[in-house]
């Protein structure tokens, strides 16, 4: 019988790739599957600004093999998936999906014949449409209907799997719900939704994670959080409170409650600052001590580079164009705060930083404010348009560039005492990147979107083979 201290028996470190249900399996309306949020989004919506969906996308559903094949043969030891909701429980609740239960169990134990060892997020974006019509994360119910679908999972597929994750970036997914509006259902700027979202999210994590604890399975589960620590530009006055508003609006409002197991004693000061309250119930404070997370997962790009805010009109910038757009990503809050815009930083094709020191900061931060018991690198990685050669081979020594540079921030960190046991590319193949459609691409291994989706591995799938070769081997070089 596997067992999760078997894991780490032999080896320090898990080195994997990641994936996403939505963004990768396809098959969206095949065996079961219910209609998830997304699919209605993207079939109905002019807000689908690149008019694609993720109706085939990289089709893992059909070939799963073969990419789990290339990611062990990549010497990989883990994958990152997630779940979709719908395809377990159609409509959000009621009957079972068993051909859902089936497809995952397959995928389960194909991953761990090849000594991939499974990490399974609950939810990663794609909530079933049903509940999303019945108000999604701002109705209360969902806190048990959530609790209800993880249950299921644990019951099902925790004999063998040993990590898991409740949600995927709570944070970021309020915020692009709620705050840039490119998410369904797309409303903008509306910060009384964007905290009670994620107080929601982390109620429903909590009560997953006491569930699974009183199960008594073997294993571990954590919160997937997109970190990014907020550092203020040297013109910032008022920099105590841009820090503390800055933090709890990036941070501390999922840290606190996921590994402290409880809202940060600043939430009322913050709240009143917005204009917002938070609808609470008397036994939320023992739910939430009772849900901690055994890990912390970090899907770690970017820190939040902030200066005072103005009274200039509250707003927000993002880029879903990539090269079409000059837009940078940020936002500017009226009175509170505003992101601060680095000329010496180097920013990709979708304004976003590309500064892979955030990665030394932010887990030394982690460590040291929140003190948890272990921490993975959940998701990290490049996205960018790329050209293949005639035989369909991708040559982007950009990502391996930046690559290299934030594993090494990462090892330099770990030899320091903080204690990250893991790291997943993102992504293990080209995918549905959201809103950015298929011009943007993540993956180690090339599809051919447009030519029966070939795979092709590319240069950076070889790379980090070879990275992970000489972390084992002791010989890896940290310049």
């Amino acid at each position: 019988m596997r067992k999760f201290a078997d894991i780490f028996k032999d080896k320090d470190f898990l080195w994997g790739a990641g994936t996403a249900a939505y963004q990768c399996e396809g098959a969206w309306n095949e065996d079961q599957k219910g209609l998830g949020e997304w699919d209605y989004f993207n079939h109905n919506s002019k807000l689908n600004i690149n008019h694609t969906d993720g109706d085939v996308a990289s089709d893992f559903y059909h070939r799963y093999r073969e990419y789990i094949d290339l990611l062990a043969e990549g010497h990989q030891n883990t994958i990152r998936f997630s779940i979709s909701w719908a395809r377990i429980l159609p409509k959000g609740t009621g009957q079972v999906n068993q051909k859902g239960i089936d497809f995952y169990n397959r995928v389960i134990d194909y991953a761990i014949e090849k000594n991939l060892e499974p990490n399974i997020s609950l939810f990663h974006y794609d909530l079933p449409y049903e509940l999303a019509v019945d108000g999604g994360w701002l109705n209360r119910k969902i806190v048990d209907y959530f609790a209800n679908y993880a249950k299921i999972c644990f019951e099902n597929f925790g004999d063998r799997v040993k990590i898991w994750a409740t949600i995927n970036e709570p944070r970021y997914y309020s915020y692009c719900v709620n705050v840039v509006g490119n998410y369904p259902p797309n409303r903008h700027l509306d910060f009384q939704s964007y905290f009670q979202y994620q107080y929601n999210l982390m109620l429903a994590s909590a009560k997953a994670i006491k569930i699974y604890h009183d199960l008594g399975l073997d294993g571990i589960i954590g919160v997937v959080h997109d970190n990014g620590n907020v550092e203020l530009a040297p013109e910032t006055k008022n920099k105590k409170n841009v820090q503390l508003i800055g933090d709890f609006f990036y941070n501390r409002q999922i840290l606190c409650p996921a590994l402290l197991g409880k809202m940060p004693e600043e939430t009322d000061e913050v709240l009143a600052a917005f204009n917002c309250l938070l609808y609470r119930e008397k036994d939320d404070k023992e739910l939430l001590a009772a849900g901690k997370a055994d890990y912390l997962g970090l899907n770690l790009y970017n820190r939040q580079y902030l200066t005072d805010g103005t009274k200039d009109v509250t707003k927000v910038f993002h880029n879903n164009q990539g090269s079409r757009s000059k837009a940078k990503e940020g936002i500017q809050i009226h009175n509170l705060f505003k992101s601060a815009f680095d000329p010496k930083v180097k920013r990709n094709q979708w304004g976003r930083e590309e500064l892979p020191r955030v990665m030394y900061t932010a887990l030394c931060e982690v460590q040291r404010k929140y003190q948890p018991k272990l921490i993975m690198i959940t998701e990290n990685g490049h996205g960018g348009y790329e050209q293949a050669d005639e035989t369909g081979f991708v040559n982007d020594e950009q990502r391996i560039k930046l690559t290299a540079e934030f594993l090494k921030y990462l090892l330099k960190a770990k030899s320091e005492g903080v204690k990250v046991h893991g790291y997943y590319h993102w992504s293990a193949m080209d995918l549905y990147s959201w809103i950015n459609g298929y011009e943007k691409r993540y993956g180690l291994i090339r599809v051919d979107f447009a030519h029966q989706l070939a795979l092709t591995p590319k240069k950076s799938y070889y790379w980090y083979r070879d990275f992970i070769d000489q972390y084992f081997s002791g010989s890896l070089k940290n310049d």
